[in-house]
């Protein structure tokens, strides 16, 4: 089947935003005991993280409903939802 959404509905609909360079957050969900993230990583690839996953150099620390934590070398940095 083709997609049939027109392109006025198709461009309307559709929010161009560029993600942040780096490390992006594309989402949370699981529960308060056993969060997950989707991440977007520097060279594109889309993993699901936990709390306790090392990104390279960095861990995630904590995750909240709508951003992440990253610790590197003592000091922590939170990344959002775009």
């Amino acid at each position: 089947m083709a997609n049939s959404t027109p392109p006025k509905v198709a461009a309307s609909a559709t929010t161009q935003a560029p993600l942040p360079r780096g490390i992006a957050l594309l989402g949370v969900r699981g529960s308060n005991r056993d969060p997950r993230a989707l991440v977007r990583l520097p060279d594109g690839r889309v993993m699901t993280v936990g709390v306790g996953t090392q990104i390279g150099r960095q861990k995630i620390v904590a995750i909240d409903e709508d951003r992440i934590a990253l610790s590197k070398g003592g000091s922590a940095e939170w990344i959002k939802l775009p």
